[in-house]
């Protein structure tokens, strides 16, 4: 018999002692991953690093494959890498994504306590290439993805909430969960001046997403795309992490030093997945949501990353 607890909006945590052997969640086959307008021929764009050293699950267990074959379609170049961060290994990527790192294997533990995800040299490794011109692409999530990527995030001046986030009065009314926040021009929580926003023209501007739940981002310095409302709120975490902390964003744009840094709180807006409901139903998260704009978001985001904005 197989003991299934589901936490959270598209995550699985079993008990310790119980291992995974299947997801409540599946790439949609569905999911058009070709791109009308491409932005370098194929495989001439930049490298794009999907890390894959820190238990980093989305990579691990296939899940960021949409989104590479998004990148690849508008010519880009994408590595799953399982070596740690060092000068010379990153020196080979023009953008580095971190996403959902942990420092153990994932269902393992449901709690980041004294366990270390990146070491301080990697940390350092990174920062300093990103401020030689190094671009960024880093997600939190909910607990316990925001423990493990705080110290990372902190060295370049962000601070993510442990939880996860929820907004009675913005979120997704056809999809009915709080916990599913609404960022659009009409609600006027979408920043709407910004290129990662707008696009190249006016075919590529963004005019709604979807974040499904993770945590909430606060930056100095960094420009706020996904501003949360006052009606949002930081929850404790169904596995009893949290709520810490309250910021004020779910996405932020900056540069550090001559490079380029793109933070999320939630990552599922860069899949395409289609989550199994207790009822048997499905429900789509991510670039595959209908009525929201992901797909065009995640191109906008690389076409800022590698400064074609």
């Amino acid at each position: 018999m197989k003991m299934r607890v589901v936490f959270g909006l598209c995550f699985v945590f079993l008990n310790a002692a119980v291992l995974a052997t299947e997801w409540p969640m599946s790439n949609d086959a569905k999911f058009d991953t070709s791109v009308d307008n491409p932005v370098y021929e194929s495989t001439k764009g930049p490298v794009i690093l999907l890390d894959a050293a820190h238990h980093n699950f989305h990579v691990t267990e296939g899940f960021i494959d949409p989104f590479a074959e998004l990148a690849a379609s508008d010519g880009y170049q994408t590595i799953v890498g399982t070596s740690r961060f060092t000068p010379e290994y990153l020196d080979s990527f023009n953008i580095v994504m971190v996403i959902t790192a942990l420092p153990f294997e994932f269902t393992s533990k449901t709690e980041v306590t004294t366990e270390i995800t990146f070491t301080d040299s990697e940390i350092e490794s990174l920062y300093h290439w990103v401020s030689n011109g190094g671009s960024l692409l880093v997600f939190s999530e909910h607990a316990p993805f925001d423990q493990a990527i705080n110290p990372l995030l902190n060295r370049f001046g962000i601070e993510s909430s442990i939880g996860t986030i929820a907004d009675p009065v913005h979120y997704d009314k056809e999809l009915e969960r709080d916990g599913w926040l609404v960022f659009s021009r009409e609600n006027e929580l979408l920043h709407a001046d910004h290129p990662v926003v707008n696009g190249r023209d006016s075919s590529e501007a963004v005019s709604s997403v979807v974040a499904f739940g993770g945590s909430a981002l606060t930056g100095d310095g960094y420009v706020n795309l996904f501003r949360l409302s006052d009606t949002a709120e930081n929850r404790r975490h169904p596995t009893g992490v949290g709520p810490v902390g309250m910021g004020d964003s779910q996405a932020l744009a900056g540069e550090v030093g001559e490079g380029r840094v793109l933070a999320f709180g939630d990552s599922n807006g860069f899949t395409a997945m289609n989550f199994e409901q207790e009822d048997g139903s499905a429900k789509s998260l991510g670039m595959n949501t209908a009525h929201h704009d992901w797909k065009q978001m995640v191109l906008n985001s690389l076409h800022w990353l590698s400064r074609d904005l």
